[in-house]
């Protein structure tokens, strides 16, 4: 499915209820050419040396937060968790700096998800007549999204008033001095479809992704030693600068393998628009097939004893695109992935250079819905411990 045509198969028309959240022009609903359209414009600042740049951002708002943990005390990961992913796609996506700033755009955006979260609030966006209540204002979900997007609006006018050379550091600003490949430039229409994605997409998964990822370390001395150890090599157990990450291959391991075995996402959406054909079988127009990235993640020939949590499968070969698949792969393949993984390896790095962590005695954690994704049902307890050596 991945090799096929994507004019025969649509991803964005199987997500088409997303649209009262990331709006029309989202890349997550496009298909065709309207869909490389917008990636080809969103994909360059979140790679490369460009995506480098936010580094700072993501270590420093890991270590201000994980100060605030208290010492020997047991806390669910996943809310400090959300907040520092929230925080960095805040200040990476709009530049935003200020405390005030920051907390008031985080308060709206988790507002906004805090509905979307529920076991059955996507369905009920679905169900609900867009045209009609999309503009209004009595619902809250549309509410709280007309409240975020006037803020959102405000700030693309407030940077599209300053020359270029005065305004912040962001994707914004990478947005606002962008075109696409007739000279035209972005509306703010799809501005502001594209910073929704980027935020909504970028900080509710990570922050479950590294909840998990601590799930599945965490308890495994061995793991953790070897992580410690790597660390200790690299930075004399310092949080690494941006140069040192690449020395850290057995974290960089660990992080594919928990999401390997800790389904976030548990399927992508194709839809056909044409006769086609897979593992034997022609399926006709209209179908929506859904490639199970839980069950390929746990195919035996693939991955031996694929419920073991083995980071050095990653170490001793490199898996296809079509055979590691958090992100989705083909033409759809998630445009935050590079981002993502960098994100993790940037914040665990920080995290378990300044603490160690320890699981508390008996806890398992197990995958409940949360809105699309699947989330610890805990939040994963964790008990932090600041490290001898550190203050």
């Amino acid at each position: 499915m991945f090799r096929g045509d994507a004019r025969t198969l649509h991803s964005g028309e199987g997500n088409q209820f997303l649209t009262a959240t990331v709006g029309e022009t989202s890349v997550l609903v496009l298909d065709d050419e309207p869909h490389a359209r917008q990636r080809r414009v969103l994909l360059p600042p979140l790679k490369g040396e460009r995506m480098r740049a936010f580094f700072h951002a993501m270590q420093s708002v890991t270590l201000e937060t994980v100060r605030t943990w208290p010492p020997g005390k047991p806390l669910r990961v996943l809310e400090p968790f959300q907040d520092i992913t929230l925080k960095v796609m805040l200040q990476v996506v709009l530049g935003l700096t200020s405390p005030a700033e920051l907390a008031l755009f985080a308060g709206k955006v988790q507002r906004v998800l805090a509905l979307g979260r529920g076991r059955y609030g996507l369905i009920l966006v679905k169900l609900l007549p867009l045209a009609l209540l999309q503009r209004t204002r009595w619902l809250p979900f549309y509410q709280r999204m007309h409240e975020l997007d006037e803020l959102l609006l405000a700030c693309i006018e407030q940077f599209r008033r300053q020359p270029r050379g005065e305004r912040r550091e962001s994707i914004l600003a990478d947005l606002l001095a962008a075109s696409h490949e007739d000279g035209q430039p972005l509306m703010n229409s799809e501005i502001r479809d594209a910073l929704v994605t980027l935020i909504f997409a970028g900080h509710d998964t990570t922050s479950i992704a590294l909840s998990w990822a601590l799930e599945q370390i965490a308890p495994r001395p061995d793991v953790v030693g070897r992580i410690t150890d790597e660390l200790r090599q690299a930075t004399g157990g310092e949080p690494p600068s941006a140069d040192q990450l690449n020395q850290l291959p057995y974290l960089d391991a660990a992080i594919r393998e928990s999401l390997r075995l800790r389904t976030i996402m548990p399927f992508v959406v194709r839809m056909t628009k044409a006769p086609f054909v897979a593992g034997g079988r022609e399926y006709p127009p209209g179908v929506v097939l859904c490639p199970c990235i839980h069950l390929l993640h746990r195919r035996e020939d693939l991955y031996p004893e694929p419920e073991k949590f083995l980071p050095e499968r990653f170490l001793e070969r490199r898996f296809a695109a079509h055979e590691w698949i958090p992100f989705g792969g083909g033409n759809r393949m998630c445009l935050g992935m590079a981002f993502a993984l960098y994100e993790m390896k940037t914040v665990l790095s920080a995290l378990f250079a300044a603490v160690r962590l320890a699981r508390p005695a008996g806890r398992r954690s197990v995958p409940v819905r949360r809105g699309l994704a699947l989330a610890p049902h805990d939040g994963v307890q964790m008990v932090a411990d600041r490290r001898p050596d550190r203050s």
